[in-house]
């Protein structure tokens, strides 16, 4: 049937530090972050409560109406879907906040002893439920966020778990203040993505930001890791705009440069979330302007430029009103 949806909704699960959720995409309209089962804390997944959730959403969409939560969504596409009720695909891992970074714009900065000091849930049963029940679909794709994966203790047995399993791409996150040869390996066999935030150009101004002393090493680590890559545009360099704070030319010229100059190919650009949610609707010219500028000279160095979430939604804000 075709109707309004998305691979999230369809077959997808967000699992956080004390919910699981149908994605963990915050920047629609709507808000997005829509809650399957709150104060989660690892037991068995109730998964026909999963599916009914998703079959309420999908036959919302099937009227013609919008899951509130969705409203706005970029990634909301109209076609004929396969309306599987039982089988997840894309899984998105949140479920852990020790970190070794101190990012300037980090949640956890609230209380930063309390978040590296948080127990989480393991997930390593989760998977293996899911596997055994015939619920985890091949060639899907999965999401490491957090905290630093590398800190995480299941991490190494969970990754070896999915490339064993045949999903052709994990996408990992990681501060690469530590070296990681299971990333390594996924990375030469083709079915990993890593990516790794640097949002600053100069050592003064990564220091500022991630507020620990580890730009040559996060450099080191990020040579050798893009000296083992399959494919070419694998690890990715990405650069956070905090306005007020980085935005500025030079240190986006720098970050483009130093990432051309140690073999990485494809760099990514975000928006600061809590400076984008206040202003999602309204975002100045001059931020904008960023954005555009990095682009091209990102094109002129030979680089694929992309998007991350917040700022993909941000530019299509900004090209609905051009069109308005």
């Amino acid at each position: 049937m075709r109707y309004k949806s998305c691979h999230w909704i369809e077959s997808g699960i967000n699992f956080d530090i004390d919910a699981y959720k149908v994605c963990c995409l915050y920047s629609a309209k709507g808000g997005g972050n829509t809650i399957i089962e709150d104060n989660y804390k690892g037991k068995p997944v109730n998964w026909d409560r999963v599916f009914a959730f998703k079959k309420m959403m999908k036959d919302i969409h099937k009227r013609g109406e919008i899951y509130p939560k969705c409203e706005g969504c970029i990634f909301l596409e109209e076609k004929d879907w396969n309306d599987n009720h039982s089988k997840i695909s894309m899984i998105n891992l949140d479920y852990w906040t020790k970190c070794n970074s101190r990012c300037s714009y980090c949640h956890t900065m609230q209380d930063k002893e309390k978040y590296n000091k948080f127990k989480n849930y393991n997930f390593l049963p989760i998977v293996k439920d899911m596997i055994k029940r015939d619920i985890l679909r091949p060639n899907g794709h999965v999401s490491f966020g957090g905290g630093e994966v590398t800190l995480l203790k299941e991490f190494d047995k969970l990754l070896h778990i999915f490339m064993d399993f045949g999903f052709p791409l994990t996408r990992i996150h990681s501060s690469c203040i530590l070296y990681s040869k299971a990333v390594e390996k996924g990375l030469k066999n083709g079915c990993v993505d890593l990516i790794v935030s640097l949002d600053a150009g100069s050592k003064e101004m990564h220091e500022k930001v991630k507020q620990v002393k580890s730009y040559d090493k996060v450099w080191k680590n990020l040579r050798k890791y893009a000296s083992n890559q399959k494919n070419p545009y694998a690890v990715k360099a990405k650069y956070i705009l905090i306005p007020g704070v980085n935005d500025d030319k030079n240190e986006i010229d720098l970050w483009l440069k130093t990432a051309k100059d140690n073999g990485i190919n494809c760099v990514l650009h975000e928006i600061e979330s809590k400076w984008f949610y206040a202003r999602r609707e309204n975002v100045p010219d001059e931020v904008i302007s960023f954005f555009d500028y990095a682009k091209e000279k990102a094109q002129e160095l030979g680089l694929k430029y992309e998007l991350y979430e917040r700022a993909e939604h941000m530019m299509s804000f900004r090209n609905e009103n051009k069109i308005l």
